[in-house]
């Protein structure tokens, strides 16, 4: 098999400002391990703090003090590559507050090299404006690549 392992410094944001405005900056050590039709990825990460905001509509500070509550510290995804199906799953988790997220992906063929995709999500931060709202969601769509 092959083992990988990979740093880096990771900045998310949804582009809005004040109110509606949600951000963070993390560290982050990434382990990946592949070997024929399997792959494991472990991302655990740092969340940087930032200053406390003084006012909720200051464009300083940190716009979402509790976002790692939800988001967690780590995130899990394994992968499979069966025939011409993949399927993966990811799971984030803080276990401080018992909150996270659990994402069940499958690519399929539909016509030539374009593929069907279906997603299942239940948890934490499937959007970063609804990081704090827990959410259920089932999607459809297509995939322009492999997940590898």
């Amino acid at each position: 098999g092959n083992v990988s392992l990979g740093i880096g410094l990771e900045h998310q944001s949804n582009g809005r400002s004040q109110l509606l405005s949600r951000s963070w900056n993390r560290v982050y050590t990434e382990f990946i391990f592949e070997k024929d039709d399997f792959i494991m990825a472990l991302r655990p990460w740092y969340r940087l703090k930032e200053d406390e905001k003084l006012t909720p509509l200051a464009t300083e500070g940190d716009d979402n003090p509790d976002i790692a509550d939800y988001m967690g510290n780590f995130e899990l995804t394994l992968g499979y590559h069966w025939n011409k199906f993949e399927f993966t799953a990811m799971a984030r988790q803080n276990f401080s507050t018992n909150n996270g997220a659990l994402q069940l992906d499958v690519t399929y063929p539909l016509w030539g090299r374009l593929l069907g995709y279906a997603q299942y999500f239940n948890g934490y931060g499937e959007s970063l404006i609804d990081y704090d709202h827990r959410q259920q969601k089932i999607g459809l769509g297509i995939a322009l690549t492999n997940y590898f």
